[in-house]
């Protein structure tokens, strides 16, 4: 192997977070106007910091929950006193950081665990843009329901609207118009129940996607080399009818829900495939094995 091949190998994980304050909901009030950022990579100099992100394509997700070890008591303070903004990137040492998570803080809590102290945060992207945003239009008959998505993530303030993000969102608004008055969220939801597609804030970033459409892009996961850990049928009721497939890997960046992954795998042969991700939870720590990602793929929205 020639020396160029064993540099760009990826080596030495790396995680970068970075706290600061919320600018879309909370501003001047956060009263915590310094940027706090923290590198782990694995070495003794460095921070600990392992996360659990989670990712969906059906509207909000779990909390994520990130740790990081033994922080000064000065910071933990200040972390606990003002809600803020984390984000999350990963990556290796001889690559370019991808951002895995960005979201606003919902709680930080310290606690001793043996030697260390352990400052857990945990988090929702958009929090403070969905739970403050509200809806109240009328839109006309034969609007395409793209559109209506459109201007109602334009309306809630911190939340980016891009569309190459809106994908294949099928149908108009029907004779006699549709009128909401709610919460952005629920107006979201009453319309991805009714039009057939599926919504998310991740990042900050509004997603939305038809039933059956994906994004663009596809990841391979190969047993062979290592990338994919395990694949197995998702199994339900007394007959035991497979409803999708749950997938384990090592973690790759851009493998998001919406998605598209190509599993090959060398003992579950029949499983291989393409499937459409729908949830996603990554696990990344550089100070054990934790580096992984485990993909759901359900049947009935895989077309």
């Amino acid at each position: 192997m020639s020396a160029d091949a064993q540099i760009s190998k990826p080596y030495l994980r790396r995680i970068v977070c970075t706290i600061g304050p919320v600018s879309d909901w909370i501003g001047a009030k956060a009263g915590f106007s310094d940027t706090l950022r923290f590198e782990s990579d694995g070495t003794p100099e460095a921070l600990r910091v392992n996360a659990s992100i989670q990712k969906t394509l059906m509207g909000m997700p779990d909390p994520s929950k990130i740790d990081i070890y033994n922080l000064s008591e000065a910071t933990r303070n200040a972390m606990r006193n003002s809600l803020t903004e984390i984000t999350l990137e990963a990556g290796w040492r001889n690559s370019e950081l991808h951002k895995v998570f960005k979201g606003s803080v919902l709680s930080v809590q310290s606690q001793r665990s043996g030697p260390d102290i352990v400052t857990s945060v945990t988090a929702l992207p958009g929090l403070g843009a969905i739970a403050q945003a509200a809806v109240t239009k009328t839109y006309a008959a034969g609007m395409p329901v793209r559109d209506v998505v459109r201007d109602i993530g334009e309306q809630i303030t911190g939340i980016e609207v891009k569309a190459q993000m809106l994908k294949d969102i099928p149908g108009v608004i029907g004779k006699g118009g549709w009128s909401f008055a709610g919460s952005a969220k629920d107006a979201l939801t009453e319309l991805a129940n009714e039009y057939g597609f599926s919504w998310s804030v991740d990042d900050n970033l509004l997603m939305a996607v038809g039933d059956t459409a994906k994004f663009d892009g596809m990841i391979e996961l190969d047993g062979e080399s290592g990338a994919l850990i395990n694949v197995a049928p998702m199994l339900q009721g007394p007959m035991q009818l497979q409803t999708g497939v749950s997938i384990n890997a090592i973690y790759a960046p851009g493998v998001i829900p919406g998605t598209t992954v190509r599993v090959k795998s060398t003992i579950a042969g029949a499983l291989s495939g393409d499937y459409r991700i729908h949830t996603a939870r990554y696990n990344l720590d550089c100070y054990s094995d934790s580096w992984t990602m485990a993909l759901e793929s359900f049947s009935l929205f895989n077309g």
